[in-house]
């Protein structure tokens, strides 16, 4: 038996596929950073002051992952990571100015190209969220 690429599950991972390459290329182009890492800093920010290893866990990496990607932030002057008291190798992250930013400009940038895509496809956000909102509460209850 063949699959059919015209299915609704493998039509929704093109979808998204493609979606995050063009987030990628757009936030590479205009910010000299990845999806993957604006992701993080979008992370952070939602989270407040989290620790490496709660970002770890928001994001469903692995403590390594997560650590490669703060130092890689940390460089870059978009993030701190700042050591907590008590036991353990513990930091908490926050959003340098540059990283708020980034997430704000980012952020601006993917909506309105979103926001283009949705017009010239005829689609608006309530159909979108129609669709997206009730597969989210099933597979991610706690998403707002």
């Amino acid at each position: 038996m063949t699959y059919d690429p015209r299915q609704p599950a493998y039509r929704l991972h093109t979808l998204v596929a493609a979606l995050d390459a063009a987030a990628d290329e757009m936030l590479r182009a205009a910010h000299g950073t990845s999806y993957a890492r604006f992701l993080t800093l979008v992370t952070v920010q939602a989270l407040g002051t989290p620790t490496q290893a709660e970002l770890a866990a928001a994001q469903e990496v692995s403590a390594p992952a997560a650590s490669r990607t703060v130092r890689t932030l940390s460089e870059a002057g978009l993030l701190t990571a700042a050591r907590t008291p008590g036991t353990g190798n513990r930091s908490a992250l926050t959003l340098t100015p540059a990283g708020e930013r980034l997430v704000a400009d980012g952020g601006a940038l993917l909506e309105d190209a979103f926001g283009r895509l949705l017009a010239a496809g005829d689609v608006t956000a309530d159909q979108v969220r129609a669709v997206t909102d009730p597969l989210l509460q099933v597979l991610r209850p706690e998403t707002p």
